[in-house]
């Protein structure tokens, strides 16, 4: 298999092997930059001073009595006024007052020296929900970690609050969005790896953050498995479900009982009572209620089925209403209703009220997701950046982001695009589902190429000419299929 078709764009360089000395260049800059704790490049170093002189947060802060930052440094670790009154033979009002004071000194010094950093913050921040310390290091110059501290605290900004606790190494002006966004993760368990991978990057998850410590953590209503991630509470049936859903097939009760550690009885009664599972006649295997298995006994096969129905028996409906009757015949999580409405059976009507296509109803298109860094575009080629895996290996779907689908134009579900390789080698299909967005198998890629899992190979798609092909962009000297043939 050749890389000639289709032509290579010259942003697909962001792909390209890179050299030794590249590399080691790389290691010299991590070792000589600070920590986003110490003295961090300001944006003074980088232009004409905007956000005021050097170190001028340090020479406030130096400028309090020793009382005012003793005061300080205790409020921001937590200690309550009472506490600090006790310890420092003051009255809670009295440190209520020295805290005001001192506060007020800190910001009417970036007033003074530094009166954009306000406007900087709300740019760098946003709304997202975790932002690494070391972005904020850009904006001002402090080696007292404390002094910044106090400030960002003073501004209205604060460390991310999960149920592992305050996340220190980041900042945010929405201290609870972030634990919102991790349970909307817990809300869709059981989840794949790369189910939750992809769960995480549509969620715009910040990739400094290290959100599986914190989904794996043991406050948190999640546990990490070899099959993925499952509910404690739910144990055996949750592995029992993520390894149905690896084998893609339905199984005997005995085989899932023995992946569940569980006896095969009561494997048989928790299958029986979630919703999830179904039992096919008359071989009487278990299957996922997902599945479109002949002589299963469930109603519906799918969370569109049943919202397709409610629709059917009840005619338009608003879409918070629609949500509560499907989740009454079929229970799912506003997640998967929300994923639902992509689907080209369904839409709006004139009245703006969800109805059937088959009566009239405009189908919705997706609105644009974030675009993840893994993907890039130049004209009329789209690049995607893959790791081979076992899954890859083993002829499976590639799960992708949804901006993919998006940008190839699949924004509802179902749709599929299709992509000719060259030399014959068959074709890619990009798929849009309302539940997930996948490229097709490339085992057969992977072979030709000789690609060995752990591989970083670029698939890019001409949406002109509707073909593809496949650039394999390991480093010369840190690859394992090229180690190997030599």
């Amino acid at each position: 298999m050749s890389d000639d078709q289709p032509a290579e764009p010259d942003w697909v360089a962001v792909f390209s092997p890179r050299s030794a000395d590249d590399s080691a260049q790389d290691q010299r800059s991590r070792a000589v930059a600070p920590s986003a704790g110490g003295c961090a490049e300001t944006v003074d170093d980088l232009g004409d001073g905007d956000l005021g002189p050097r170190a001028w947060l340090d020479d406030a802060w130096a400028a309090l009595p020793e009382r005012s930052r003793d005061i300080l440094r205790r409020r921001l670790a937590g200690e309550t006024l009472d506490e600090i009154g006790l310890a420092l033979n003051l009255t809670r009002e009295r440190v209520r007052q020295v805290q005001k004071a001192s506060e007020g000194a800190l910001v009417r010094a970036m007033e003074k020296r530094a009166p954009q950093l306000l406007s900087a913050l709300h740019t760098e921040l946003g709304d997202s929900p975790a932002v690494a310390d070391r972005h904020i290091a850009t904006l001002v110059d402090a080696h007292s970690t404390t002094a910044l501290g106090c400030l960002l605290k003073t501004l209205g900004v604060s460390h991310p609050r999960t149920w592992a606790g305050a996340l220190s190494e980041f900042w945010t002006f929405r201290p609870n969005e972030l634990r919102q966004q991790l349970g909307r993760m817990v809300e869709l368990a059981p989840l794949t790896h790369e189910e939750a991978d992809q769960a995480a990057a549509e969620l715009g998850l910040s990739e400094d953050l290290d959100w599986r410590s914190v989904l794996a953590h043991s406050n948190s209503k999640l546990a990490a498995h070899d099959l993925g991630w499952i509910r404690p509470a739910r144990l055996t049936r949750d592995v029992a479900y993520l390894w149905l859903k690896l084998e893609g097939e339905p199984r005997p009760a005995d085989e899932i009982a023995v992946q569940a550690g569980c006896s095969e009885h009561a494997a048989r009664e928790n299958m029986r009572r979630d919703p999830a599972f179904s039992q096919v006649r008359p071989e009487g295997t278990w299957a996922l209620s997902d599945w479109r298995v002949p002589g299963s006994e469930n109603r519906y096969s799918s969370a569109v089925d049943a919202l397709v129905e409610v629709l059917r028996d009840l005619g338009p409906l608003p879409v918070d209403q629609l949500r509560v009757e499907t989740q009454r015949r079929y229970p799912v999580s506003d997640w998967r209703v929300n994923q639902c409405l992509s689907s080209n059976l369904i839409g709006l009507n004139a009245a703006g009220l969800y109805d059937l296509a088959e009566r009239g109803a405009v189908p919705v298109e997706d609105t644009e997701p974030k675009q993840p860094s893994n993907i890039k575009t130049s004209g009329d080629v789209v690049g995607i950046e893959l790791v081979v895996d076992r899954e890859i290996l083993r002829g499976s779907g590639i799960p992708v982001n949804r901006w993919l689908t998006w940008h190839l134009g699949l924004r509802t579900a179902p749709s599929t695009r299709y992509f000719a390789l060259p030399e014959g080698h068959g074709e890619v299909r990009v798929t849009r589902m309302t539940s997930n967005a996948q490229v097709s198998s490339l085992r057969a890629v992977a072979a030709e190429f000789g690609l060995v899992e752990g591989c970083k190979f670029a698939l890019l798609l001409n949406t002109s000419t509707d073909t593809a092909s496949v650039r394999h962009v390991c480093p010369q000297d840190a690859c394992g299929a090229r180690t190997a043939t030599h």
